[in-house]
C-alpha cells in the first residue's frame, strides 16, 4: 500500500512537472467580444439560404449580426472549404450518401449544388472567400476547425492565412476546436493566434452513437465515463495548457459562477446550442459573454443601457458629496 501511494506520488508530481513545462502563455484576450452576437454558421434553417456560405454571411450581416461562426475541412488537394457535416450528401445534390467531403477536389465541390438553394448558384466557400468577406465588411469571425483525419494539416494551412491576412486575422478572428491537439498546435507553432476550446456535457456519448465502430474497450461500454474525461480535458486542463483566449461550452453548463471563474482571467466565454430564444437568459446577455445564433439574431442581442441624461455629471457629484459627509460622520463618532 505504502509502496503504490509513494509510486502514486511520483507519477502525479512528475505528471504536473510535465504539463507545467509544456504549458503555453495565454493568448490575446477576447474578453471585449462579450455582447456580441454570432451567425452559427451563418445562418441556419432559413429558407432557400443554405449555411456555411456567401449568402449565409450576408444574411446574417443584413440581421445585425457583428460576427458570424463558421466550420471548416479539408478537400481531397487540401484546400480549405466551409461545411460542417462529414458527408457532403447532407446538403448537396446527387452525391452519394457515404461519400466525404475529403473525397473530392476544390474544383469538384465548386461544381456541386445545395438541395436547399432554389437558384442553383450558391457554391461551397472557401476559408479565404469567407475571410475576404468578414474583412471587407468589419466582422468577426469564429474559424471552427472539423477537420479530424488531417487536423494538425488543416490547422497549419488556417495558419497561412494569418501570415497573408494578419492585420485582420490576428485581430479579428479566433479559432476553436473540440480538439485540444488542435488549439494546442496553432498556438505552439503562432503564439499570437486566439483560439477557444469548444465542449457540451454529451459530446463522447453523440460520437460513439454516430461512430461505434472506432470506439473500443472500456469507453464503448461507459460512454458517461467517457462524456466525464472529455469534460475535464476540455474545460480543466486544455485551456489553461494551451493559453485559449475563449471558453466555448454549450449554454447549458453556463452559470454565474462559470463565467466569473473565467473572466477574472480575462477569457471570455462563448456560447452555443439554441434552441430558441428562451434558452439564452439576462445573465447570459452580459459583458464578457458572446453568443451564436442560428436566426432571429434581435433576440439574442444584450439589452440596451437605459440613457443616461446626467451629461454634466451632477448626479455624480451629488453621490461624492454623500459619501464624504457619510465619512465625516463615522470620523466624529470615533
Amino acid at each position: 500500500m505504502k509502496s503504490a501511494l509513494v509510486f502514486g506520488s511520483a507519477g502525479l508530481a512528475m505528471g504536473w512537472a510535465y504539463i507545467r513545462n509544456i504549458q503555453l502563455p495565454m493568448g490575446p484576450t477576447r474578453i471585449h467580444w462579450g455582447g456580441t452576437v454570432f451567425g452559427h454558421r451563418g445562418c441556419r434553417g432559413v429558407d432557400n439560404i443554405p449555411e456555411n456560405t456567401l449568402e449565409a454571411f450576408q444574411y446574417a450581416v443584413s440581421c445585425g449580426c457583428g460576427g458570424v461562426e463558421c466550420d471548416v475541412r479539408l478537400s481531397k488537394d487540401n484546400e480549405l472549404v466551409i461545411f460542417h457535416d462529414t458527408f457532403a450528401g447532407s446538403a448537396l445534390q446527387d452525391v452519394p450518401e457515404t461519400k466525404r467531403i475529403d473525397e473530392f477536389s476544390l474544383f469538384e465541390l465548386k461544381e456541386l449544388r445545395f438541395t436547399t438553394d432554389p437558384t442553383s448558384e450558391i457554391r461551397i466557400p472557401t476559408l479565404e472567400e469567407t475571410v475576404m468577406f468578414c474583412k471587407e465588411n468589419n466582422l468577426r469571425l469564429l474559424i471552427e476547425v472539423k477537420e479530424l483525419k488531417k487536423a494538425y494539416l488543416c490547422t497549419e494551412k488556417v495558419l497561412d492565412l494569418y501570415r497573408k491576412y494578419p492585420d485582420y486575422m490576428y485581430e479579428h478572428t479566433t479559432l476553436i476546436s473540440f480538439h485540444p491537439g488542435v488549439l494546442y498546435h496553432a498556438r505552439q507553432k503562432d503564439r499570437k493566434v486566439a483560439t477557444g476550446a469548444i465542449y457540451a456535457r454529451k459530446t463522447f456519448s453523440e460520437w460513439v452513437k454516430q461512430s461505434p465502430p472506432q470506439v473500443g474497450g472500456i469507453m464503448r461500454l461507459f460512454p458517461r465515463l467517457g462524456d466525464f474525461l472529455l469534460v475535464v480535458l476540455q474545460e480543466k486542463i486544455s485551456p489553461w495548457v494551451s493559453g485559449c483566449s475563449l471558453i466555448c461550452p454549450k449554454y447549458d453548463i453556463f452559470d454565474e459562477a462559470y463565467l466569473h471563474r473565467w473572466n477574472t482571467r480575462k477569457i471570455g466565454v462563448y456560447l452555443w446550442g439554441f434552441q430558441d430564444k428562451e434558452s439564452c437568459t439576462l445573465e447570459m446577455r452580459q459583458p464578457g459573454v458572446c453568443v451564436a445564433a442560428d436566426n432571429h439574431y434581435a433576440d439574442f442581442q444584450p439589452p440596451k443601457p437605459e440613457p443616461d441624461f446626467d451629461i454634466f455629471g451632477d448626479r455624480e457629484r451629488e453621490r461624492q458629496r454623500e459619501m464624504e459627509e457619510q465619512y465625516k460622520r463615522l470620523r466624529l463618532q470615533k
